[in-house]
């Protein structure tokens, strides 16, 4: 099965480095979301082979969590292999169920959050977040860089903006320069 994984990795790296920056996201998210599928099926057989008391062995994650709003699964996904790979990462697919997770959750260290998302957009979780006075910061995700949308978003705590479509080394970038 590795080797299966191995092939399919290979024709990828192939088709994303000769094709336009647009295509060779979606090939990279696409690829990110096959990996993360085969890992967690390699991880549930290897659960329902291996039988322990887990009780004993407690681990307690110190890395930080980021929250990572954005109504499009590609992106979100995306951005949580990106991400992942050095905090604790928590998905929610729209603002309302961010809202419940911020609500709920007292330790979130950084938000991600897309604007145009339906029902209550990044604009309505940026207002809650004042409303509550939470003190989080918050990186903007969005397609939409008009002058209005930027003047509008930065009447909130937003530390930055990223413009769609991005690179995984933007992200980490800007992630580590607020959290470390």
């Amino acid at each position: 099965m590795r080797e299966l994984l191995d092939k399919i990795n290979a024709t990828f790296d192939n088709s994303i480095n000769t094709s336009s920056e647009e295509v060779a996201l979606q090939l990279k998210i696409l690829k990110g979301n096959i990996n993360t599928l085969f890992n967690e099926a390699m991880k549930e057989d290897l659960n329902s082979q291996v039988v322990e008391n887990t009780s004993d062995n407690v681990e307690i994650s110190s890395k930080k969590k980021v929250l990572i709003v954005d109504d499009s699964s590609i992106i979100r996904n995306y951005l949580q292999k990106t991400v992942s790979t050095e905090y604790d990462v928590i998905l929610s697919g729209g603002g309302e169920d961010a809202i419940r997770v911020l609500d709920g959750e007292n330790s979130i260290d950084l938000i991600l959050l897309d604007l145009m998302m339906p029902g209550v957009d990044g604009f309505g979780v940026l207002e809650h977040l004042k409303e509550k006075n939470y003190n989080i910061p918050v990186i903007i995700i969005s397609g939409d860089t008009t002058k209005e949308t930027i003047d509008r978003a930065f009447t909130y705590k937003v530390y930055d903006m990223i413009e769609k479509p991005f690179s995984d080394k933007v992200i980490l970038e800007k992630i580590s320069r607020i959290l470390e």
